[in-house]
């Protein structure tokens, strides 16, 4: 992966925030927030546009400071006919959180302001998507060049803010290919605005399928920049039936009937089991920690973008008077052995220290309260939570119908709509199902098998004996809890035992004394409880969430292995958005390595 270059707050002459790598000021000597009002709200015609729709969504060339950003936010937010937002915005150098809070500081007045800082990401190539305003806006940052990212994006743009540094300074994001890419994604009638008048831009422009023309500009430029999209238009979308059944109430079941009942849908989940997480999302704590890999895999990108995404979903579920045990605590990795530390520095110097960095046996056991085996990896950013209580608080909504102890046994179509049975009778009626329910996927897409694998896990409790202030992990982990600790797990494939077994409490046991030295001293692995779990992997050990190319209608969201609690919020969002045909929080790529249908070829 190559490191992004991130921003450095500086100002000109005149106090006007200034990029010493383009030369150029980020804002006209008017005030950011003034010139956003002129030229890209009023060239975009808005408030007017937006009203009367269901939602809006913006493209943006050059995040910068938010200025933009925030001052469509203050507008949307003074406006009682306003929809929902989606702002995307691409950002090759963004800045870090401290020199975005001191810029930002200048304009104490800009609502969001606050909440857009609480919820910056670390600067970490790809996708960043956030919720503000109670779910009314949802902001995508594409961190990274946007000749590489654009082209990533799925996303049907009502209006373009063109906002790069100077065509002089910045050629490439003035490029044909990146009007071509804007035309891509353009609504029919689709508008843009910008503050350049240049010449070479009015003609990519208008090459790509934009009607420009000047207007009075802001502050000391004369002109400016508003068009709109004349292309052809895209086929219209079918009208969306508001209305799914999930199957599974597990960690990918309520996260994805959570983020559908957030949009408005109806939604029926359900469950065989008598409450949530009852099968593989029931241990009692989950670790969420990224990969650390040398090559820039679908895996670790899509765990990357997952990590933040996660804890930012878990404090969104607070803010809604929520009690929900999580921490961003960070966790301890500890290398097996001098190659394996060695891949750890070359891997983590790709990345800001907030997300990864090496520590010496020293360091490690001064972050761990405790004695360890060695150096490692300090994952800051990373943290856990409680599954079954992430589970049980996902389902709170009104709009989401629960129909527990109740096994779905077969999927019939019934015209436009798919039919849930089970023992009971019919369950559910939908135009959409998605399941959720690993353990019985198969049985109900019984001619379009997908390769699950089940691997049994087991995890141990020890009583608390000790201090350890992180959850440190390696070859296994030990997670501290206020009522001891929890260990494991143990990786099983072909392996149908239900029960806890002491011989894999003692092989627990032994992966955690090597992880802790005197750990296990004076524990009976014959007296010690733990959990039998059942998860279920794939192939290429990437989820499988999307349609069904051979079953329109029903969707999959199964195979995430070990990584539930990391993916499954970030893959729930992505399902719920592309059926509610909103901007992707993934790229496209990401979007079609973990779609089912890569299996297509191998079904029966």
């Amino acid at each position: 992966m190559a490191p992004l270059l991130t921003a450095r707050l500086a100002f000109d002459p005149g106090g006007i925030p200034y990029s010493e790598t383009y030369g150029d000021v980020y804002h006209s000597s008017g005030g950011g927030p003034e010139q956003a009002r002129h030229v890209f709200l009023a060239g975009n015609g808005l408030p007017e546009r937006w009203r009367g729709r269901n939602g809006f969504t913006v493209v943006e060339t050059g995040f910068g400071l938010g200025h933009n950003f925030l001052a469509t936010c203050a507008a949307l937010l003074e406006d009682a006919l306003a929809p929902r937002l989606h702002y995307v915005s691409v950002e090759k150098h963004p800045f870090e959180k401290r020199d975005l809070a001191t810029a930002l500081a200048r304009y104490p007045d800009l609502p969001l302001a606050s909440d857009l800082l609480a919820r910056w990401p670390l600067p970490l190539p790809g996708f960043h998507r956030l919720h503000l305003a109670r779910g009314r806006v949802t902001l995508t940052l594409l961190f990274g060049d946007a000749q590489d990212l654009l082209p990533q994006l799925e996303a049907s743009a009502d209006g373009f803010y063109l906002d790069g540094f100077s065509p002089d300074k910045n050629p490439e994001m003035w490029s044909p290919a990146i009007a071509k890419e804007l035309a891509r994604l353009a609504a029919p009638g689709a508008t843009l605005a910008t503050w350049t008048v240049a010449g070479a831009v009015r003609a990519a422009l208008g090459e790509a399928g934009f009607a420009v023309a000047k207007r009075p500009g802001f502050g000391p430029k004369r002109e400016m920049l508003a068009g709109t999209f004349q292309g052809p238009p895209k086929a219209a979308a079918a009208p969306r039936e508001r209305h799914a059944a999930v199957v599974g109430a597990g960690i990918a079941g309520t996260s994805c009937a959570e983020r559908l009942a957030a949009r408005g849908w109806e939604v029926t989940l359900i469950e065989r089991r008598s409450a949530p997480a009852q099968e593989a999302s029931g241990n009692p704590v989950g670790l969420l920690r990224p990969p650390l890999h040398l090559e820039d895999t679908a895996l670790a990108r899509l765990s990357r973008a997952a990590l933040g995404y996660a804890f930012r979903h878990f404090a969104g579920l607070e803010g809604e008077a929520r009690a929900l045990p999580w921490k961003e605590s960070g966790v301890l990795r500890l290398a097996r052995d001098k190659r394996q530390m060695e891949r750890f520095e070359q891997a983590a110097a790709a990345f800001p220290a907030e997300f990864a960095r090496c520590v010496d046996a020293a360091e490690a056991a001064r972050i761990a309260g405790r004695a360890v085996r060695g150096p490692g990896v300090w994952l800051a950013s990373s943290g856990w939570v409680s599954p079954p209580e992430l589970c049980a608080g996902q389902v709170q909504s009104d709009r989401i119908r629960r129909v527990f102890s109740s096994e779905a046994l077969r999927l019939v179509a019934s015209g436009s709509e798919w039919r849930i049975e089970g023992k009971q009778g019919t369950l559910a009626q939908a135009p959409h199902v998605i399941v959720a329910a690993a353990g019985n996927a198969n049985a109900l897409l019984p001619h379009a098998p997908l390769p699950l694998t089940p691997v049994r896990g087991q995890i141990s409790f020890a009583p608390r004996s000790g201090r350890l202030d992180v959850p440190v992990g390696g070859d296994g982990f030990v997670a501290p809890t206020d009522a001891g600790f929890v260990l494991g797990a143990t990786f099983q494939l072909d392996d149908p035992e239900p029960s806890p077994r002491a011989a894999d409490h003692a092989a627990n046991l032994a992966r955690a004394e090597s992880l802790l030295p005197g750990f296990a001293e004076g524990l009976d692995p014959t007296r010690l409880a733990g959990r039998v779990a059942f998860r279920a992997t794939t192939p290429d050990r990437l989820p499988i969430y999307g349609e069904l190319p051979w079953r329109p209608g029903v969707h999959a969201a199964l195979g995430l292995g070990a990584n539930g609690l990391l993916w499954a919020p970030l893959c729930a969002e992505w399902l719920a958005s592309r059926l509610e045909g909103e901007p992707w929080p993934i790229e496209r790529e990401l979007a079609e390595a973990i779609g089912a249908g890569r299996f297509a070829a191998t079904r029966i």
